[in-house]
């Protein structure tokens, strides 16, 4: 006689509460054939059944006891009255948990300013569980808003109703959650020299790189506007970075400080601040720090003596004198500012300049070239006190360039943003999406969300956090 090969499983959840009884409840079963056809163990779909169950119950159960416990006046310990019911809906990881809430009557004992209040407004102030926010803005950080939620949709028995909307609504919130509390950071170093000598050994020096990049604006397509990204690293702590908008934040510096902060900073640390020499780059690290040190980027220097050496070049196919002379004052011109003279540096673009203001030269180009030497000559100018002996810092092992800010500007802003595909941007939302970018790529993000949620540190395995995000799209 053949067996049935359909064997049957269910699935019981025991409460016990804090007397020792217990409640047993059927929370799932299915059906699983083992004569080699059909599914082996479960599939995706029965998971999230399973999962959206079980959360359905333990909300609901814990609901149900917290409401048990404050039905009660506390002080004469009689019940309140009922004014009515309704059910919060309760958004999860899980998915919806619709919780039944009483309205009730305030006990007459003593005077509130209110007649009513519901029982689970204190235990639930807000309706989207913190883990359901957490995943939501860490996606969303790393991927688009609509690729979030189709991601969350396919794993996890999430609402299906989930949408990019709503993805970067969330978003939005810890993002100004996060700016919230720069208000409690210092713009600058505080104490005095006295106080700063008797500090311990500080560690190693700690280099910040400043750099500038550019993402299209939705609301005028042919513009673009700025984003400020910063990174802060040293040869003992691990790399941190920070971006926002230009035009639209209002504490710049103490976002700075507080990622110097957060890389271990003290106030006897030496730091260099190395930036492109932009005025509104330049403004935003001075004043800071009483040991640090700022350097103009020779990256940036060098980028503009590249694009004058290809208008020399050009012009010797039509001025072959001038040509070679032009070559040799501006190779005469980068030595001198690699080994630190600005003067020199700028004597040699000046006989530059006025080597190219002779209307008889044949060069086509010549206007763009000389109009290139005037911005060089204003830049170096603008930017000498700024230059340092970059040959001697290159030899000892100093960082010289913001190079490795370039590809930080590529990490936070290009990678996410997708300059390629021109995606455009509002100021509000770009500046947002930075700052959760970053606290995602520092691995701050989940330490955040455990300080404003408390018990998110239950369920962290043995208390880690975030690991950084090296890569990420």
């Amino acid at each position: 006689m053949r067996q049935n090969p359909i064997m049957q499983f269910k699935i019981q959840i025991v409460v016990e509460d804090e007397h020792g009884r217990a409640i047993t409840e059927d929370i799932f079963a299915l059906d699983k054939s083992s004569d080699g056809e059909g599914s082996v163990g479960l599939l995706l779909s029965e998971s999230k059944q399973l999962l959206k169950r079980l959360q359905h119950v333990i909300v609901t159960q814990q609901a149900d006891r917290y409401t048990q416990a404050h039905r009660c006046c506390p002080l004469c310990h009689k019940k309140r009255r009922i004014k009515g019911r309704y059910n919060i809906q309760y958004r999860t990881l899980f998915g919806i948990v619709p919780i039944p809430n009483l309205r009730l009557f305030h006990c007459q004992c003593t005077k509130r300013s209110t007649k009513t209040y519901s029982v689970l407004n204190d235990w639930l102030p807000e309706h989207n569980s913190p883990e359901l926010q957490y995943i939501e803005t860490k996606w969303a950080s790393l991927m688009s808003y609509g690729l979030t939620a189709d991601l969350l949709k396919d794993v996890l028995p999430i609402n299906e109703c989930l949408n990019a909307e709503t993805v970067r609504r969330h978003l939005h919130k810890t993002a100004n959650r996060q700016d919230e509390s720069l208000k409690e950071q210092p713009r600058f170093i505080s104490g005095c020299q006295y106080e700063w000598a008797n500090l311990p050994k500080p560690g190693k020096p700690l280099t910040v790189g400043i750099d500038g990049g550019y993402v299209r604006d939705c609301k005028n397509r042919k513009m673009n506007f700025e984003v400020i990204v910063a990174k802060s690293f040293s040869k003992t702590e691990a790399p941190k970075r920070l971006g926002f908008v230009q035009v639209l934040d209002d504490k710049p510096q103490r976002r700075l400080m507080k990622l110097l902060r957060d890389q271990g900073m003290q106030e006897n640390q030496q730091i260099t601040f190395l930036s492109d020499g932009a005025d509104n780059v330049r403004d935003l690290q001075f004043l800071m720090h009483p040991e640090s040190e700022h350097i103009l980027d020779w990256f940036h220097v060098t980028m503009r003596l590249t694009v004058l050496n290809q208008f020399a070049k050009g012009m010797c196919h039509t001025d072959p004198d001038t040509g070679a002379e032009l070559l040799k004052k501006l190779d005469s011109a980068k030595w001198y500012i690699w080994h630190g003279n600005a003067e020199q540096g700028l004597e040699r673009l000046d006989d530059c300049y006025w080597l190219c203001d002779d209307p008889d030269l044949r060069y086509d180009k010549r206007r763009k070239l000389i109009q290139n030497l005037s911005d060089m000559i204003t830049y170096i100018d603008n930017n000498s006190h700024l230059i340092p002996n970059y040959g001697e810092k290159y030899r000892y092992g100093e960082t010289i360039t913001t190079a490795f800010v370039e590809s930080t500007v590529n990490e936070v802003v290009a990678k996410r943003m997708v300059k390629k595909q021109q995606m455009q941007w509002s100021h509000q939302g770009a500046h947002c999406l930075l700052q959760t970018r970053t606290a995602v790529l520092n691995g701050e993000l989940r330490d955040q969300f455990e300080e404003w949620y408390p018990e998110l540190s239950e369920g962290t395995n043995g208390g880690k956090s975030d690991i950084p995000v090296k890569m990420a799209a």
